[in-house]
């Protein structure tokens, strides 16, 4: 049976420039929604078929949708200057394109949405988060994030809808956890004092592996979540970083509202210089959570998907490439 063609939004981002390659690899026609400024080259050298253009854009967005079969939507913006450019770009960005998918005849078959954990919130209790609790986001994020989930939900009758939530996603390329690499490479290890504060991540490779899985995987229906199984307290993930850069890093403990304080002000002089920051009061907030944990056992079971690569090694390889790459 041919792999069925794939339509990906965010191809030239982190994570998809990661799912293009299990694409590749599944042997998938890709077309590809890419903004006028992208840096296509990686799509060109695959033979990705192009679609200039973004969500908002009704004419793009009705070339872009013909004649596929599943739709991997990831482009989302992660940082903004206010909560009305989340939900502009993530939820109702999401509901344009679902329309015009709707609108195609013959429609795509799927609708494939990577979304975030921080849509369902943290875990208050010590349980994982499940598909079915209430979801308490914490962010302005974390709430359009949940927009666009609502959407995709809305549509499920009418088109097949997979949601995969992910949590905090490093690997090669990844900006992200990358200034924190740089702080343990310096002898740095900030950490918030307080609760053990245990995370689950994801490699960006388990990631992608699972979208690719996601777009063909038989009855697979609805939210799951996309994580190594094994939650870590923030402390040990901040040792294993500064393993991985082979340095003698010295834990930094932060009292919460020091930490709350240094994003507020960072927050308030990019908003004068009318830029979006890296370091906010929502990302305070998410730091400062009590866990961030979640099922994995619905993937498992509706995708075949498990986690192959455990954080220390994960951590380890991340390190190698940024150093390869001169980021560090």
């Amino acid at each position: 049976m041919a792999a069925p063609k794939v339509l990906i939004t965010g191809a030239t981002g982190f994570v998809g420039s990661h799912v293009l390659d299990h694409l590749v690899r599944g042997g998938h026609p890709i077309r590809a929604l890419v903004r006028p400024t992208s840096d296509t080259r990686r799509l060109a050298e695959i033979g990705a078929e192009l679609v200039p253009g973004g969500l908002h854009d009704t004419a793009s967005l009705g070339v872009a949708v013909r004649d596929v079969d599943v739709i991997i939507h990831q482009a989302a913006v992660t940082h903004a200057r206010s909560e009305a450019e989340y939900h502009r770009v993530n939820e109702a960005g999401t509901r344009d394109l679902l329309n015009a998918a709707l609108g195609t005849t013959p429609r795509p078959r799927r609708f494939l949405y990577l979304s975030s954990l921080a849509a369902a919130g943290p875990s208050y209790d010590g349980r994982p988060v499940e598909p079915e609790d209430e979801p308490r986001p914490l962010t302005a994020y974390g709430r359009s994030k949940l927009g666009g989930e609502r959407a995709c939900l809305e549509a499920h009758q009418r088109i097949e809808v997979v949601i995969l939530r992910a949590p905090a996603v490093y690997g090669p390329g990844d900006r992200e956890l990358l200034r924190f690499f740089r702080l343990a490479a310096r002898g740095i290890l900030p950490v918030p004092t307080g609760s053990p504060r245990p995370v689950q991540m994801v490699h960006v490779d388990d990631l992608a592996r699972a979208i690719a899985l996601g777009t063909q995987a038989p009855g697979a229906a609805g939210i799951m979540h996309i994580a190594d199984p094994d939650p870590r307290p923030w402390e040990d993930v901040a040792r294993m970083v500064a393993a991985a850069v082979g340095a003698k890093a010295r834990v930094v403990r932060i009292p919460p509202g020091l930490v709350r304080a240094a994003a507020a002000t960072v927050e308030s002089v990019m908003r004068v210089l009318g830029k979006s920051s890296l370091l906010n009061r929502d990302k305070a907030e998410e730091l400062l959570a009590p866990a961030w944990l979640c099922e994995t056992d619905r993937a498992r079971t509706a995708l075949g998907f498990e986690s192959r690569i455990p954080l220390e090694r994960g951590l380890h390889g991340t390190a190698r490439w940024y150093k390869d790459n001169a980021w560090l």
